[in-house]
């Protein structure tokens, strides 16, 4: 804990102050929707960290909280050049990017852990299929460097089977689990991170899909005590680049930055698991109750697993078959 107390004490001055840099390095802009105490602001701050490290020729400096793009325009934003580098969890991008929906398949089995998941994401195969998609968009996947962690369904009111979801209008996050929940009866509605809070507050939205750091960090608690213990989808946050910079740089620079992301991988994929069991034990604390599905609703949720995962092969063609089959390795 030294180590990320370290990085937390130091993020905002990452993030907000522009390291004085030799006339040849190149100024970059990075954004995301975090707090700079949150595991993923702080493994954002730990990439800069990384690259500053791996050569001098990278002076990035983070703009946290979407202080400067929204995590919605994080797509539009990369590949615009108004950032240079976001950190974007996957399910944002699945409006534009249909093989992103691959990390929207709902109600994951027990084995399909982080450190899985992570595997599955940032295996060789899947970064080439998913990165191929986005140049599309003018941009370039340098991989996936946080998991979401347990993102469970939180209530104002309290759930008394899956299938109560029904009639709720959830605060969705894209891909197969929003059609899920839509198929149970639940209406969808669509709104940042930070939104959320008030929302849930005035009855805009009954539930919410969130992460459990979302939960704590925002004090959702107070206004949504009611959670499911399972997690509804289990999404990494994908780091990308503009992909005309990426080219631009030289290919020391390239080996340099991709040293970086590798390192920032590892090092938050050796952290995580002491993050996730703080943010499990404190969404406990701060709800009133949690949900445990029954073996009725593992049979809903299974259903809704199969029909995704066919979906996503009649929407994808030759690549989203491809990478279903490597999901199904890891899953």
């Amino acid at each position: 804990m030294k180590t990320i107390s370290r990085i937390r004490n130091t993020a905002m001055a990452l993030c907000l102050i522009a390291t004085a840099t030799a006339a040849s390095a190149a100024q970059y802009k990075f954004g995301h929707y975090f707090s700079t105490e949150d595991f993923r602001g702080v493994t954002a701050a730990k990439l800069a960290e990384n690259a500053k490290a791996a050569s001098s020729d990278f002076d990035i400096t983070v703009y946290p909280a979407e202080s400067l793009v929204k995590g919605r325009d994080a797509l539009q934003a990369t590949s615009r050049g108004t950032v240079d580098f976001y950190s974007v969890f996957a399910g944002y991008l699945t409006g534009s990017v249909g093989l992103m929906k691959v990390f929207t398949i709902p109600f994951p089995v027990a084995a399909y852990d982080d450190a899985r998941m992570m595997a599955f994401a940032n295996d060789p195969e899947v970064i080439a299929l998913l990165d191929k998609a986005l140049e599309k968009s003018n941009v370039k996947l340098l991989g996936f460097i946080n998991s979401s962690g347990q993102t469970p369904l939180f209530f104002r009111e309290p759930l008394k089977s899956l299938a109560d979801v029904n009639g709720r209008k959830i605060r969705g996050v894209g891909g197969y689990s929003d059609n899920a929940l839509k198929a149970m009866g639940a209406s969808i509605v669509f709104m940042s991170a930070a939104e959320q809070f008030i929302q849930l507050e005035t009855g805009g939205v009954d539930g919410v899909i969130t992460t459990e750091s979302s939960y704590v960090s925002l004090g959702l608690g107070r206004v949504a005590p009611y959670a499911t213990a399972s997690t509804v989808l289990r999404t990494p946050y994908a780091l990308m680049m503009n992909k005309r910079k990426w080219d631009r740089l030289s290919d020391a620079d390239k080996t340099a930055l991709m040293k970086a992301v590798k390192e920032t991988i590892d090092w938050s994929n050796t952290h995580f698991t002491e993050e996730s069991d703080r943010l499990a034990k404190a969404t406990v604390e701060q709800a009133k109750a949690m949900y445990e599905f029954t073996d009725a609703d593992w049979a809903e949720a299974s259903k809704a697993r199969n029909a995704a995962m066919a979906e996503f092969v009649q929407e994808n063609g030759e690549d989203g078959t491809a990478l279903l089959e490597i999901f199904k390795r890891y899953h």
